[in-house]
Parts: structure tokens; C-alpha cells; sequence
């Protein structure tokens, strides 16, 4: 009888214990709103949970790379229009000066005018963001662009990663741009031409600036569209992104969040059930004590 009576204490007891684990569990799943709180819950939901939050990291440092890409090109476009603008004004001052009307005085008072303008082209070659000299290639912690327009960049191009096997050049060669080193026109020699044909009243020289300033021109705007079409992409890998986001963000979500009104169910079913175990040990007990005492 005694055997039969701490048998039944025993397993109680293990129900008990059981029925307290099952209850911690649950109050940690209402506390901390996941059914998954380590490893052992569900290994391979937890395993997967990790790869989530991985991927999701991961899209977070393209999400950073894209706002640095986006200020980037942002900002060569507006430079890059600010040369197409100046360019097109030296273009007006030799078409005007190229007439057989104008005297040499008129001509040499341009020159200070397309001297502006080329100091004008040097600060927009020596644009920054974020302290970053943007087409100065590698070498964008100094000014890429001396006084005169000699470059001192490099012509390497600058990738950012937007996605997991997408990159995209954030920055234009100020090389390639201004000092034709890819076989362009170098724009800042075409300005220094227009000024020495002003300052010597070379009528065929200024007329011969015109196709050659036309020609600077081109070469900025064909930059330019090239930046958009980057501006595109970068874009384009934002929205992709987001909505990749909200796709892992779900299945994360479904993995390891808990359902939180049928937690509370539970976790209220098994704190009766606990209570009414722990009532009827204590019954169980006062019965076998008065057992032995007879």
C-alpha cells in the first residue's frame, strides 16, 4: 500500500513538473511574443528564422548603399548640368565673337567672362558629398581638379552593391568627363582655346571653337544620360528591395512570432490545470498521510 501510494506522488509530481514547464513556457511566449525563444523550441524553424534575419541584414546594408548611391549621382547630375550650362555659354561667346563685326576690344573684354567660367568648371569637377570628391575615382579625399583643369583623380570606377549580386558605378571618371582621357575632348584645353582666340582676336579660331565647344557639350550630356540610366537601376533595386522586405519580414513574422490570442488561451488553460493538479496532489497527499497514521 505504502509502494502504491509514492507511486502515485511520484507521477504527480512529474505531472506537476510538466504541466509547470508547459506553463513557463507559454508565459514566455506572451512575454516576449515569440514561439521561439532559443534553438531547442524548433530547431529547424529557428534555423530558418536565422537565415531571415541574415538575408534581411544583408538588405539593410543595401538599403544604406543605395542612399549613398542616390546622393552620388544625385549630385553629379546637378554638376554635370552645371557644365552643359557653362559650356553653352562659352558656345554663345564664340558665336557672338565670331562675327566680322566685332572689334578686338570687345573681344578681349570676353576674356574675363570665359575665365569665370572655366574657374566655374574646376569647382563643379571638385564636387563633394559627404566629404567625398565624386569624380575624383579612387582618390576622392583630395580635390581632383587643380586651378588650371589638370586632373589628379583616378578613372576607376566606384561599384556599390544594391543587391545580393547587383552592383551599381556610383561615380563618373572627372577624367573621362572633363579632360577627354578616354579619347573625349578635353573641355577645359576647349575653354582655354576660346580664351586665347578672344585675348589674339583669331576670328578663325573663335569659329573653330564652336564645333569643338558643340562637341563638349555632347560629351556631357551623353555622361549625363549615363547617370540617369544608373539612377534607373538604383531605383529600380529599391523597389525590388522593398518588396523582397515585406516577403521575408511575412515568413519571418510566421516562423517565429507567436499567435499571440491563442497564447493567452492556452496559457490561461494551463494555469487552471496546474492549479487543479496542484490541488489534487495536496489531496492526494493528506489522504496517504492519514493512510499510515491508521
Amino acid at each position: 500500500m505504502r509502494v502504491t501510494d509514492k507511486s502515485i506522488a511520484n507521477n504527480n509530481l512529474i505531472g506537476m513538473q510538466r504541466n509547470l514547464e508547459r506553463l513557463a513556457k507559454l508565459q514566455q511566449e506572451a512575454s516576449s511574443g515569440l514561439k521561439i525563444n532559443s534553438p531547442g523550441d524548433d530547431p529547424v524553424g529557428a534555423q530558418k528564422a536565422l537565415q531571415l534575419q541574415g538575408t534581411l541584414s544583408d538588405n539593410t546594408q543595401y538599403a544604406r548603399n543605395i542612399v549613398t548611391g542616390t546622393a552620388w549621382l544625385g549630385q553629379a547630375d546637378n554638376a554635370m548640368s552645371g557644365m552643359g550650362d557653362i559650356v553653352s555659354r562659352a558656345h554663345e561667346i564664340a558665336m557672338q565673337m565670331s562675327t566680322g563685326t566685332v572689334s578686338a576690344e570687345n573681344r578681349a573684354a570676353a576674356v574675363s567672362e570665359v575665365t569665370q567660367l572655366t574657374a566655374q568648371m574646376v569647382q563643379l569637377g571638385n564636387t563633394q558629398v559627404g566629404g567625398k570628391f565624386i569624380f575624383g575615382g579612387f582618390n576622392n579625399e583630395t580635390t581632383p581638379f587643380d586651378a588650371s583643369g589638370a586632373f589628379t583623380g583616378t578613372d576607376d570606377t566606384v561599384n556599390l552593391q544594391v543587391g545580393k549580386n547587383s552592383q551599381v558605378a556610383m561615380n563618373y571618371s572627372g577624367g573621362k568627363l572633363l579632360n577627354g582621357t578616354a579619347g573625349g575632348v578635353n573641355v577645359f584645353a576647349e575653354l582655354q582655346n576660346l580664351s586665347t582666340a578672344l585675348s589674339t582676336d583669331n576670328q578663325s579660331g573663335l569659329q573653330g571653337s564652336l564645333t569643338s565647344l558643340d562637341t563638349a557639350h555632347n560629351q556631357l550630356v551623353s555622361a549625363r544620360s549615363e547617370m540617369g540610366s544608373r539612377m534607373v537601376r538604383v531605383e529600380s533595386a529599391t523597389t525590388s528591395l522593398d518588396s523582397m522586405n515585406v516577403t521575408l519580414n511575412t515568413d519571418l513574422s510566421g516562423t517565429q512570432n507567436a499567435d499571440i490570442i491563442k497564447t493567452y488561451t492556452d496559457l490561461t488553460s494551463q494555469q487552471t490545470a496546474y492549479q487543479a493538479s496542484l490541488t489534487a496532489t495536496t489531496k492526494i497527499s493528506q489522504l496517504s498521510l492519514l493512510n499510515y497514521l491508521k
